[in-house]
C-alpha cells in the first residue's frame, strides 16, 4: 500500500506517519524507516526487507527536513541483532536483561532499523549531554560524549539542569561506561576557564590524556571530574586518528 502526500505537511522535527510506516522520496529511490518518529535510511540492498510495509511518498526536502534521532521512549533494535536499546535525553541505552525490557517495553512496538550507520546520528558532543540515572538507583550521573561523571554535590545538580532535567535509563546500561569520552573531545570543569583536548599519545597508548587546547569545550563536567585522566605536556598533541 502506498500513501502519497502533497503540499506542506508540517514536519518541524518528527513526522506525524506512523512509526513502521516507509518513506520513499519522490523523484528519488531513497527508503527511510520511521522509528519514534525519526528517519532511518534504508540501504537499497536492505529494501526487500521493508517491502511489506506500508509506504508514504513525500518530497526529498521534506524527508530531509525529518529529524535522525528519535523522541524519548522509543526501542529500537538493528535488523539481525538481539539488542534492544531504548532512546533517552538524544542517546541510546541498551537494555541488558529481559527483566529490563519488561519494565521499558510496557506494550510499545520495538523498531527494526535498517543496518545504515544510524548510531552516527547520535554521537554529537556538542548535544549529546544529559542528566541520568539508572532506574531503581539513586546515583546521578551527567553523561557526556560516550563518558560518565558523578554528579554529587547539588551545586553541580543544580548547575547542569536540577532534578526535573534527570533522565531514568535502564538498570545496568552503564556498567561498562568510563569517564574517558570519545577521543577528540574538549571538556572543561564547570569552575574553570581551561579547556583540556582529550585523546591518545599514538596508536599503541591505551591511556587516554588530557592537553590544553584553545578550541572551545564541548561540553562542561563536574568540577573534578577529569582528575583521573592524566594531563599530557608535551609538544604535538594528542592525536584519535593515524
Amino acid at each position: 500500500m502506498c500513501l502519497v502526500f502533497f503540499g506542506a505537511q508540517a514536519f518541524a522535527q518528527y513526522t506525524s506517519v506512523p512509526d513502521g510506516y516507509v518513506l520513499l522520496g519522490i523523484g528519488t529511490s531513497n527508503r527511510y524507516l520511521v522509528a519514534g518518529g525519526a528517519r532511518f535510511y534504508i540501504p537499497p540492498a536492505q529494501h526487500s526487507l521493508y517491502s511489506g510495509a506500508t509506504t508514504v511518498a513525500l518530497s526529498q526536502a521534506t524527508i530531509d527536513a525529518i529529524t535522525q534521532v528519535p523522541q524519548d521512549g522509543t526501542l529500537i533494535r538493528q535488523k539481525g541483532t538481539a539488542e534492544i536499546y531504548v532512546v533517552v535525553g538524544q542517546a541510546y541505552w541498551w537494555i541488558p536483561s529481559p527483566t529490563e525490557l519488561a519494565y521499558w517495553d510496557d506494550w510499545r512496538m520495538v523498531n527494526d532499523i535498517p543496518n545504515s550507520d544510524w548510531r552516527s546520528h547520535f554521537l554529537n558532543a556538542t548535544y549529546n549531554h544529559v542528566l541520568v540515572q539508572e532506574r531503581s538507583t539513586s546515583q546521578v550521573y551527567l553523561w557526556v560524549a560516550g563518558a560518565k561523571y558523578p554528579v554529587n554535590t547539588p551545586a553541580d545538580l543544580d548547575y547542569f539542569g536540577g532534578w526535573s532535567s534527570v533522565k531514568v535509563i535502564p538498570l545496568g546500561t552503564l556498567a561498562s561506561t568510563t569517564y574517558e569520552p570519545w577521543c577528540g573531545t574538549n571538556l572543561r570543569e564547570r569552575s574553570s576557564s581551561t579547556v583540556y583536548n582529550l585523546g591518545y599519545v599514538n596508536s599503541s597508548s591505551t591511556t587516554m590524556r588530557r592537553s590544553v587546547t584553545a578550541n572551545p569545550a564541548n561540553s562542561v563536567v563536574p568540577d573534578g571530574a577529569l582528575t583521573p585522566v592524566p594531563v599530557f605536556n608535551v609538544s604535538g598533541g594528542l592525536s584519535c586518528i593515524w
